[in-house]
């Protein structure tokens, strides 16, 4: 048996030798991050041929050359510090990426450099090493293999370094388009390395899950769903409160003269699994507004309605809707709305979302027997009976549907019931919060006159 064995490592070494990862599927593998890049990138955008016995994934990159920069370049950086790059430079590895190029002799070159040191005016500082390769075909996918051509900078360690650079036709000027998908690059400290991927209830974080599908509004996209406006990942803009990944998703809105803007996703895996796990849960970070999701079938109609609000300013809050009730129903896909009906392009961030058996800190109370809220509808006052442990509930708010906070009850230990005014204000939905020690319960109502 050991001899077996021996055998198949020396069969299998030079496999091993000749190794790289995969950075960029842009489907379910994506460990490196685009910082930064001169001309136009869609992320998700629809193959432009995927019939090709090279690459007939559904999803790739579209890449607009930027014609005011010759050396256009995009960076990306990895999930985690690179290893020795020693066997790219000798040529005993080799990166590569698929490419669908307008022309036969386009250069494709991929620089190897530490982000920290290179700056746009001081090359070659930092760049460690280029590799290059060129495409043979007009319109086709095809697999380019980057050779080692030379290092910039001596000084460079082989260890260290933080970002693959990809560039298209370099030292010229031109808006060509180019579409990339299945880069290879070098091995490194990735922090997904591990992580159990379930792709039945972790649906997106921005990290290591990818799971839902999304086209971004400049796209093609047939088979997926839509936002209106630009979501891309991001880092996390806060990752010292409940929120400590690395990423996260950027949604900027985009709305029409109506204020209208939707984001539409669907789960990849197929309907939503509610055997067990029945609570939605998911991050959002942004200016205080109203949100409304609406979780649907495979024919768009509207199995559970979620409406909730963002009450602070820019800080992660926690959301959890409770599927329970409709646990026996095919949820295919939900539409989010951020501050519906109001014109504006307002920012946001969405993290983790994924299904669990409980909520996470976070409890919608439409059914919840522990909140009761009368009369409803209300004119001049608002009774709230809390049959929560009296040392549990710290604060109750009342906010509009812009998120603004209207009234604020500081509980009193000895006391279960609370009345609020609502004489002076005006019809319409409210939202109401109350704030125990570890969950944080919202309501919808309404005033009427």
């Amino acid at each position: 048996m050991k001899i077996k064995t021996f055998i198949l490592l020396i069969l299998t070494l030079p496999l091993f030798c000749s190794s790289q990862i995969l950075w960029d599927d842009f489907e379910q593998t994506r460990v490196g991050y685009y910082e930064f890049t001169h001309g136009g990138m869609t992320t998700r955008f629809e193959n432009p041929d995927p019939s090709s016995v090279v690459n007939s994934s559904e999803l790739c990159a579209q890449y607009v050359r930027n014609p005011g920069e010759s050396y256009d370049v995009l960076v990306i950086v990895a999930n985690g510090p690179i290893n020795d790059v020693s066997n790219y430079v000798n040529g005993t590895k080799q990166m590569s990426v698929d490419v669908f190029s307008p022309a036969p002799g386009i250069p494709v070159q991929i620089t190897l450099e530490d982000s920290s040191l290179a700056g746009a005016t001081n090359y070659p500082t930092g760049r460690h090493s280029i590799y290059l390769g060129v495409t043979t075909l007009t319109n086709e996918w095809e697999t380019i293999d980057l050779t080692f051509n030379s290092k910039p900078d001596p000084s460079m360690s082989d260890v260290g370094l933080s970002s693959v650079i990809l560039l298209f036709n370099s030292n010229t000027n031109t808006d060509d388009t180019y579409y990339f998908d299945n880069l290879y690059g070098p091995e490194f400290d990735n922090q997904c390395d591990g992580f159990l991927i379930e792709p039945s209830v972790n649906f997106a974080d921005w990290d290591c899950n990818w799971n839902l599908g999304i086209c971004p509004s400049a796209t093609p996209c047939s088979s997926y769903d839509y936002v209106s406006g630009w979501l891309n990942q991001s880092y996390n803009p806060d990752n010292t409160t409940i929120n400590t990944s690395k990423y996260s998703g950027e949604y900027t809105r985009n709305p029409d003269g109506n204020g209208e803007d939707v984001l539409i996703a669907y789960f990849k895996n197929g309907a939503l699994d509610l055997n067990t796990n029945t609570q939605f849960n998911f991050k959002l970070y942004g200016p205080p507004r109203p949100i409304y999701m609406s979780f649907q079938d495979a024919n768009s109609n509207e199995i559970y309605a979620y409406n909730s609000v963002l009450s602070s300013n820019n800080q992660w809050e926690q959301f959890s809707v409770d599927l329970t009730g409709v646990a026996t129903q095919s949820i295919s896909r939900f539409v989010l709305f951020f501050d519906q009906s109001v014109v504006n392009w307002d920012m946001y961030y969405l993290d983790d979302l994924n299904l669990s058996s409980t909520t996470s800190l976070v409890r919608d109370i439409n059914d919840s027997e522990l909140i009761n809220v009368y009369p409803q509808p209300a004119i001049d006052d608002l009774n709230i009976n809390i049959k929560l442990s009296n040392n549990d509930v710290s604060r109750i708010d009342l906010y509009d549907t812009k998120g603004k906070v209207l009234l604020t009850n500081v509980v009193n230990q000895n006391s279960n019931n609370i009345n609020l005014d609502v004489s002076e204000l005006n019809p319409g939905i409210y939202f109401l919060k109350v704030q125990s020690e570890n969950n944080l319960y919202t309501k919808k109502v309404q005033i009427i006159k």
